[in-house]
């Protein structure tokens, strides 16, 4: 069943939030998995290894703070993100040209150079996708690609004006290389796709909170409420729980936009839907049922229990003057006959307004026909 329009911005908000502490949870476990191979590399280096003796250690620390800066939500999720990847990137990268210049990528290093630094290159080609999207991705992928790609090929070129018959491993370099312009294709195109999909579900979202919703007060418009309400009706027809249908009149609003003017009139509106709003459930439906008239429809809410809701909200405006301004409603309320269908609810609902005008104004009028 579709949600009333008037809650959708809370669960969008409510969601963003939760999504945003996943991510946050999901970083710091990455960080410190980072961590701990960055250490156990640092543990067992071989000797005369200056860079993972010095450089390690001091990535370690640099790692540990951005972990504790993420916990403590120092700066945006967004800045964490460039911060982690540049850092990561940096290391990966600078590791990976010190090995070509100061090992034998061609010879017999040449297994510790695939098997100990180019799986971590293509972490990084996919990491920038998932952290930073589609174009931060792809600028952080193409220039590991092209600086990766002209380190072999600077080694691989410096080989053959050397010693071509000694270069038989230059393919193994080709082969990862290409390995890596596959990976990002693929991870380029899947992140594209998914931020398109995205989008275009975003846009879908908004296009029916918009269609549904009441652009000057925010709670659902008359097309939202019939949505509401048929689902319930169906809900109610079928588990035979009650549903109850208020319709609330402001009193004489003509008159104050006469006195008052529209301006004064608008604000009266947004703030006796604030105050609706403030006043219905999360599962109940408040909308603008067209003018100076609004509609309240509370799933397993029995009549007398919405008429002493109706009256508190009744009695809460009556003494708060809205914008300056004395206002008061009148209310009718009807309860759903199951099979009958909701207009037929909303029609004795309006015929209980009526009458509730017809005594007087500023009063709940039930079925019964009894002022609460």
């Amino acid at each position: 069943m579709d949600s009333a329009p008037g809650n959708d911005l809370h669960a969008i908000r409510t969601e963003l939030n939760r999504l945003e502490t996943y991510r946050r949870r999901i970083y710091l476990g990455v960080i410190l998995l980072t961590i701990v191979i960055v250490m156990l590399s640092w543990a067992f280096r071989e000797n005369g290894d200056p860079f993972i003796a010095i450089a390690y250690p001091l990535f370690a620390v640099i790692l540990a703070g951005l972990g504790m800066a993420l916990w403590r939500r120092i700066t945006s999720l967004r800045t964490m993100e460039i911060i982690f990847v540049a850092t990561v990137g940096t290391l990966i990268l600078s590791r990976l040209a010190w090995h070509f210049r100061f090992s034998d990528p061609l010879g017999e290093h040449l297994l510790l150079l695939a098997g100990g630094h180019y799986w971590a290159v293509g972490i990084l080609i996919v990491c920038g996708f998932i952290t930073l999207g589609f174009r931060g991705g792809m600028i952080t992928g193409v220039a590991t690609f092209l600086f990766s790609g002209a380190l072999a090929t600077h080694e691989i070129l410096g080989c053959f004006l050397a010693a071509a018959e000694q270069c038989h491993n230059w393919v193994y370099l080709a082969r990862i290389h290409l390995f890596f312009a596959v990976l990002l294709a693929l991870t380029s195109a899947g992140t594209f796709l998914r931020e398109r999909t995205w989008g275009a579900f975003t846009r879908a979202e908004t296009l029916q909170h918009w269609a549904n919703t009441d652009p000057l007060c925010g709670l659902s418009n008359r097309r939202g409420a019939d949505r509401f309400l048929a689902a319930e009706a169906a809900l109610a027809d079928r588990y035979q729980r009650p549903l109850t249908i208020i319709l609330i009149d402001i009193d004489h609003f003509k008159a104050i936009n006469d006195e008052h003017g529209h301006k004064a009139g608008d604000t009266v509106i947004r703030e006796f839907a604030d105050i609706l709003s403030s006043t219905v459930r999360e599962v109940d439906l408040a909308a603008r049922w067209g003018g100076d008239e609004f509609l309240v429809a509370t799933p397993g809410v029995d009549l007398r229990a919405a008429r002493h809701a109706a009256e508190r909200c009744r009695r809460a405006i009556e003494r708060e003057p809205i914008a300056g301004i004395p206002v008061t409603v009148t209310v009718g309320i009807a309860e759903y006959v199951p099979g009958k269908g909701a207009d037929d609810a909303i029609n004795r609902a309006d015929a209980m307004l009526y009458r509730a005008k017809t005594a007087g104004r500023n009063r709940v009028i039930t079925e019964a026909c009894e002022p609460a």
